[in-house]
């Protein structure tokens, strides 16, 4: 029967399992930055084109909108409320300007 290799100092095992620890973490990151990263860019500003956004959260011409499956703060001239459907005019850094879709 073999035996696994167990040192007999414990700060050795507890090091060699951080650093095996590590090295698995380091490899997952750098196979996420160079395959996952490549398949979904970031898209901001003209090239944000969202399809369907629907407001969450609406109080005094300003609140929360679901959009691109992400959370924007949003502004809007047109009274709003949750769950209408808006349509996204501009983006101004992490602020969307929004109008509600006719129905």
């Amino acid at each position: 029967m073999e035996t696994i290799y167990m040192p007999s100092n414990p700060a050795v095992f507890i090091g060699v399992t951080f650093l095996i620890g590590f090295a698995l973490v380091a490899i997952a990151k750098v196979y996420g930055l160079f395959f996952m990263g490549w398949k979904t860019p970031f898209r901001l500003g003209d090239e944000m084109n969202v399809d369907h956004a629907e407001v969450v959260g609406w109080e005094n011409g300003k609140g929360f909108v679901s959009a691109g499956g992400e959370l924007w703060s949003a502004n809007s001239a047109d009274d709003l409320a949750p769950g209408d459907a808006v349509t996204v005019t501009s983006v101004n850094g992490l602020k969307l300007q929004v109008k509600k879709k006719p129905a």
